[in-house]
């Protein structure tokens, strides 16, 4: 699934001028999965120029859902898609490199700067 495919399932709307510098669309939370730092209601604005560093938060689209996620890969090349809050952490998703094609990093959320990492996550490793 590539961005031209999002057109069937989500609306896409124009820029507007009230959006920060750098970002190139937003999108409305619909939970409380990225709390405390983006609420359940909250526009959060993306940017497809700048690629997410570790731990960053960033939308992607898997398994036909937009996901606003921090992330991380382990030494494996599992990318984990990772809830912010800790009562959310059932949203996890855990995404082996044999099946990265089918995740798409749509862009950063443009947050001011890199939240901490989750207080509940350890990767296989044991980090």
């Amino acid at each position: 699934m590539d961005i031209a495919d999002i057109t069937e399932y989500y609306e896409l709307i124009e820029r507007r001028a009230d959006m920060p510098e750098g970002a190139d669309f937003s999108v409305t939370l619909q939970d409380g999965s990225m709390e405390p730092f983006f609420p359940s209601g909250a526009e959060v604005y993306i940017s497809v120029s700048h690629t997410p560093e570790e731990f960053e938060a960033a939308v992607f689209l898997y398994e036909g859902k937009i996901l606003c996620r921090q992330w991380c890969e382990d030494f494996a090349g599992t990318l984990y898609l990772l809830p912010a809050n800790p009562a959310y952490r059932d949203g996890c998703a855990a995404v082996p490199l044999w099946l990265r094609d089918k995740c798409l990093c749509l862009g950063s959320v443009i947050s001011g700067g890199k939240l901490p990492r989750p207080v509940y996550f350890r990767d296989s490793s044991g980090k």
